[in-house]
């Protein structure tokens, strides 16, 4: 079985995928591809991509219309929004499984606010990002840095202010604060709201530096895109196009919104049952998989 994920671009989130899976399901993972597990991330087309598909805890998003579950097995997903998506029951939805980190990493130690962008704006931003979060005493978190580094610093976080949605999922794993924000068009929308229905919450991204090409480049056509997402006859995300050139004033305003949040630190709260719960059916999804395999074995 191989475990299937995202590498033409590392990040935090897909990289979870060959760091935790092995910790949950043990030495189960070869090269063979004829069956795949889909376990963290968006991963989740309309036809499976192999002879067979095993789904803990993935989810759908990327792709619309009819999802066939033709050659699927489905233990859980990532949460109610994917069981509407593939037409499944929702007691299958239960949450993102790298809720479950804390239980392999220890937690670094204590330290200040921090701030973890989308590996998007990173990849765009990362020096003017950086010299932000100096300016108003964040740590940067780098979306692109080793599994291990980006854990330890989420989880020594006094609050995490984050574009990248499994530093929420990992913050709230060690019970670190977090705040969601955005200024970029690459952040989907539907996952973070999938999230949030897992632990109880309502996805309110606070917007900073939004429309701010950080990388200096202003496209006609993201102009064009711009003007139909804000008159509601194109995607939403487009209304985070950058398309404001970058200024020392619009930096020193990026500063300020950091800024207000440290002080007034607007984090999320969760429902503690409710997560506990979605936990509890990942964790049910997880027993079942592996009971399967040990009734499979024994013959």
């Amino acid at each position: 079985m191989k475990l299937a994920h995202y590498q033409s671009k590392p990040n935090y989130g897909d990289a979870l995928n060959p760091f935790l899976a092995p910790r949950v399901f043990g030495n189960i993972f070869d090269d063979d591809d004829r069956v795949q597990m889909l376990f963290i991330g968006t991963m989740i087309r309309r036809e499976a991509r192999c002879d067979r598909e095993i789904i803990i805890g993935a989810g759908a998003g990327y792709q619309r219309g009819q999802h066939v579950m033709k050659d699927r097995t489905v233990f859980c997903v990532r949460g109610p929004l994917t069981c509407k998506t593939l037409g499944i029951d929702t007691e299958l939805a239960a949450i993102d499984p790298a809720i479950t980190l804390s239980r392999y990493v220890p937690a670094g130690s204590p330290a200040g606010p921090s701030f973890m962008p989308h590996h998007h704006s990173h990849s765009l931003a990362e020096k003017h990002l950086r010299r932000a979060c100096g300016e108003v005493g964040l740590d940067y978190i780098s979306p692109l840095d080793d599994v291990e580094t980006v854990t330890r610093q989420i989880s020594a976080s006094s609050v995490l202010i984050t574009e990248a949605l499994h530093g929420s999922v990992v913050a709230e794993s060690y019970g670190v604060p977090w705040i969601p924000v955005i200024f970029s068009s690459k952040v989907l929308e539907v996952k973070w709201k999938e999230f949030c229905l897992t632990i109880g919450n309502e996805y309110r991204p606070i917007e900073i530096g939004t429309n701010v090409s950080f990388d200096g480049k202003v496209k006609l056509g993201s102009r064009i895109k711009y003007s139909l997402g804000k008159l509601g006859i194109a995607p939403k995300r487009y209304r985070y196009l950058p398309v404001k050139r970058l200024t020392a004033d619009r930096l020193l305003a990026f500063e300020r919104k950091l800024k207000d949040l440290i002080r007034s630190r607007p984090a999320a709260i969760s429902n503690r049952s409710v997560a506990q719960t979605s936990i509890r059916k990942l964790d049910d999804a997880i027993d079942r998989f592996l009971n399967s395999r040990a009734a499979a074995a024994t013959g």
